[in-house]
């Protein structure tokens, strides 16, 4: 059996919540279906930008947080929102230090797997009204939530963040909040939400096919042929 380390750099401490139980689930349905041998996937670890470099460029406070944990990883995570543009975003943020990283760590097990929703990681909680439901505890239909029937069409709402907090106020009127925030759920439907939802936005796609293609680098898995 081979182990496989997993980290995530992320945007903000609410990602470290939703991120981790996806990501760990992502990568395993790929082993289970293409590993050449048995694979266990270790949780994600979460990577924070070191003291002294705060004040770094993103591309430098990303090489050195995988500098302090070279060796613990094969998979470095790296999130950042699209605002818009993943693509854009892509190249701005996550391409430098995937490049950084490449030159400047010496471990050849080691690739970085972009994870860029076309605006908010809330995008991405919102394709799963079944995930929804459970993490809440509701029997709402997706309508009286106010969430997309259709996962693609996460894609196309502006803000949202606003959007997920508007479906756990419509759970829990006025009465309860304050008590728990949505955020308080985020590993909860980062752990129900459905990777065959996931898969219908493009913006997922991207990721999958990034993460599948280092994993058939680092041969772990075979490459899915059609």
């Amino acid at each position: 059996m081979r182990y496989l380390g997993l980290a995530l750099f992320a945007e903000g401490p609410t990602d470290y919540r939703f991120f981790p139980p996806v990501l760990r689930r992502a990568t395993e349905e790929l082993c289970l279906r293409l590993a050449r041998s048995s694979i266990e996937v270790g949780e994600v670890l979460g990577l924070f930008t070191p003291e002294d470099y705060r004040d770094a460029d993103l591309a430098t406070q990303i090489l050195e947080a995988a500098r302090e944990a070279e060796g613990a990883f094969n998979v470095l995570f790296i999130h950042t929102d699209g605002a818009g543009n993943p693509d854009a975003a892509y190249n701005e943020r996550v391409l430098p230090a995937k490049e950084r990283t490449v030159a400047e760590l010496t471990r050849e097990q080691e690739r970085t797997v972009g994870v860029v929703p076309v605006r908010e990681m809330e995008a991405w909680a919102l394709v799963d009204g079944d995930a929804l439901r459970g993490a809440f505890g509701t029997v709402l239909d997706d309508l009286a939530l106010g969430i997309p029937i259709r996962p693609r069409e996460v894609e196309g709402i502006f803000d949202p963040k606003v959007v997920l907090e508007q479906a756990y106020r419509n759970v829990v009127g006025d009465k309860r909040r304050g008590k728990r925030k949505v955020a308080d759920f985020f590993d909860a439907i980062g752990e129900r939400v459905r990777l065959e939802r996931l898969r219908e936005v493009p913006t997922y796609q991207r990721f999958e096919l990034e993460l599948s293609t280092a994993l058939v680098e680092l041969g772990y898995v075979r490459r899915d042929d059609p």
